[in-house]
């Protein structure tokens, strides 16, 4: 399979997941259901999107990027693939959505050989929509291939689970994620570049995107002084330094992973360590002094439950006071 996007770049990382779709789709066993999972900015719709113009090519190396199928596809104007989801928001893909589909996938081709589907953030479908959706699965028509998204596959339902051929993205090397930043944004500094692909743990989307709006540096100043409020005399502070997080949810997933790689550096200071991975190594050296390591260890596994919290599309005012709460705990506070 090619794993040139539209614009000529390479999709990059993810070999694993990329070797296994390439052996089904060269071997002609493409599945009629494909789930591709992993976090926001990973390249899900890219991928979704690269998959439904190489099944609709009828070259040998697919996509080709070249011909009439794979020109429209890439142009978003296929008439053999929809488009189909919720606005983003938790249950906001509803069962009428995927009762349309349930017609619409009888309706044959119009150019190509089969029909694609491609189903953005399935985790937002409510019950009612997957067990819909579960019925087309079962007993799909032989023309139509469904491409479904998401960012955590334990949002849905077993019996959809195993309609499906999962396959999952995560973030890609420093090396791989720094050469695609280089290449889009060459008026950044190459430590700055380097710092945003760490703080976004290798998702080049989300680091992109941070760089561009803004929400990078906002991150880099908020983290010191949420970091100070772990163990300041009291809560406020840490209240009010996560304030901004109320509206600002995108955020929460750079700042948990900036807390975890400043909750790092402080154990390797303790350890006598002059090194530092995160973007606050002031706030790391005064953790490393004012706590023990086993509390150190704890704000560790605090971060770690927060992030699995998160994905559990848990209530944001919640977590926000949950993630104080919790924090001020493990530092014994």
């Amino acid at each position: 399979m090619n794993w040139l996007l539209p614009d000529g770049s390479p999709f990059v990382g993810n070999a694993a997941a990329k070797a296994l779709l390439s052996s089904r789709l060269d071997a002609g066993s493409f599945p009629h259901a494909i789930l591709i999972e992993g976090p926001v900015g990973s390249g899900r719709r890219s991928l979704a999107r690269l998959l439904a113009a190489a099944a609709l090519c009828s070259e040998d190396q697919r996509p080709c990027g070249m011909c009439s199928a794979c020109r429209k596809a890439f142009g978003g104007i296929h008439p053999d693939i929809t488009e189909l989801g919720g606005n983003g928001e938790a249950r906001s893909f509803h069962i009428d959505v995927i009762r349309t589909l349930q017609e619409d996938a009888y309706i044959l081709p119009n150019e190509a050989s089969r029909r694609v589907f491609l189903l953005w953030d399935v985790e937002n479908l409510t019950e009612q929509a997957q067990n819909a959706l579960l019925k087309i699965l079962e007993e799909p028509p032989a023309h139509v291939l469904f491409i479904l998204t998401c960012e955590q596959r334990s949002l849905l339902l077993d019996t959809v689970l195993s309609r499906v051929f999962t396959v999952s993205l995560s973030g890609v090397s420093t090396e791989e994620a720094l050469a695609v930043l280089q290449s889009r944004l060459p008026e950044k500094s190459p430590n700055e570049l380097s710092r945003a692909v760490v703080l976004w743990g290798g998702i080049i989307g989300q680091a992109l995107r941070g760089m561009e709006d803004g929400s990078y540096q906002e991150i880099v100043d908020i983290l010191p002084t949420i970091t100070a409020g772990i163990t300041a005399p009291t809560e406020l502070s840490l209240l009010l330094a996560t304030a901004p997080l109320e509206k600002r949810k995108e955020a929460v997933p750079a700042v948990l992973s900036g807390l975890q790689l400043i909750f790092r550096d402080a154990l390797l200071a303790k350890s006598g360590s002059t090194v530092f991975l995160g973007t606050c190594p002031a706030g790391s050296r005064a953790l490393a002094q004012a706590l023990t390591r086993p509390r150190l260890l704890a704000l560790l596994s605090v971060i770690e439950d927060l992030q699995q919290a998160r994905l559990r599309n848990m209530n944001h005012t919640l977590f926000i006071t949950l993630l104080c709460a919790r924090l001020r705990r493990a530092a014994g506070r």
